[in-house]
């Protein structure tokens, strides 16, 4: 699958502290939110509503096939008397408390000291999906994916999808990044983050060399090579050039340092989409369309496709507004970690 986005990481992070990580203390423009390097993020506090300590963040469970963040891994407050324990929490029972740069979670003391705990040197038994959904009603929450021998129900509207290899978000940094044909393009350097949401929203990949680089790429678009300690990026170097960037701008002339992300260029090439023949496949494109034009949105200028249940968008439009709306659009009538959304605002430049 080749993939070309035009993610604005800032633009659609909601409020909420969104995170993101980071290997390198770069620092960042003011449009892409609230995000911390790495040691920052580890330690944000986590109290319950009764303002009781329950603990501090210290990596999350990531799964980059569905573009999810599967748990936030708490290590309990030693007030609990059980200092240094790691609670595995899902993403969506934490409540942002965005004035007290805090998260919430709507259990008592007690309840989260008794919670079960996960080991770290056990990590590999530790993401089984049976392991995680119980750990998800353990607080409340549904799990968003099939649990071991379940199959995918042929009549819901978003239907479940298999759990993919949750690894720690501290052990995805400075993982190399190759296509599928071995050619190296860097390495992770950091990932933007909703953890409000659950949702990865980016990957951002260092270049090697001394221009520091950075490439943004969506994290569906990635995935673990045999020995997972490395990442293949399913794209050819000439269509990685076209990725959209971001800029690191040195401090100069009393201004400080920042970084910002270049505008979408569009691709050398103009590959068809995928459409997929199934029944499913074709009644979910033919209701995104519909549904797009119900909602009055001139979508002349932009495709959809579904293949093996996966929507991808494509084209330009007018406004972001427009370009959020198709989004929102394709999500309610499949589920967000099925969504690509490439739609670039405004008709974007080709090369020759």
């Amino acid at each position: 699958m080749k993939l070309k986005t035009n993610l604005l990481a800032g633009a659609i992070i909601a409020a909420g502290l969104p995170l993101a990580i980071w290997a390198q203390p770069d620092p960042t423009h003011t449009n892409f939110g609230t995000e911390k390097r790495v040691y920052d993020f580890q330690n944000i506090e986590v109290k319950n509503l009764q303002d009781e300590s329950l603990g501090r963040i210290t990596d999350l469970g990531i799964d980059l096939q569905n573009g999810r963040i599967v748990e936030v891994l708490v290590a309990s407050d030693s007030s609990l008397g059980t200092s240094g324990r790691i609670v595995a929490v899902p993403p969506l029972a934490l409540i942002p408390d965005v004035l007290n740069q805090t998260y919430r979670l709507n259990v008592s003391a007690e309840a989260f000291r008794s919670a079960p705990a996960i080991d770290l040197s056990k990590w590999v038994d530790s993401g089984r999906s049976e392991r995680v959904a119980a750990a998800y009603r353990v607080f409340g929450q549904e799990p968003y994916f099939l649990e071991e021998g379940q199959a995918a129900s042929q009549t819901a509207s978003r239907p479940r999808v298999p759990l993919g290899y949750v690894e720690r978000s501290s052990r995805i940094l400075d993982m190399p990044v190759a296509n599928l044909q071995n050619q190296q393009f860097g390495t992770v350097s950091s990932m933007t983050l909703d953890i409000a949401k659950g949702r990865i929203l980016s990957v951002i990949v260092l270049a090697p060399g001394n221009f520091k680089t950075r490439s943004v790429i969506p994290a569906m678009a990635l995935a673990f090579n045999a020995g997972r300690d490395g990442l293949l990026l399913d794209d050819t170097k000439l269509e990685y050039a076209d990725e959209p960037r971001y800029v690191f701008i040195e401090p100069a002339f009393g201004q400080k340092a920042y970084s910002k992300e270049e505008p979408y260029q569009g691709p050398h090439t103009l590959v068809a989409l995928e459409q997929g023949e199934s029944y499913r496949d074709v009644d979910r494109t033919v209701r995104i369309n519909k549904d797009i034009r119900a909602a009055h949105i001139n979508n002349s200028n932009v495709d959809v496709a579904t293949i093996n249940g996966r929507v991808t968008l494509r084209g330009w439009v007018d406004s972001e507004e427009d370009r959020k709306h198709i989004g929102d659009i394709a999500i309610a009538d499949s589920r967000l970690e099925l969504v690509d959304n490439q739609i670039t605002v405004g008709k974007p430049v080709t090369s020759g």
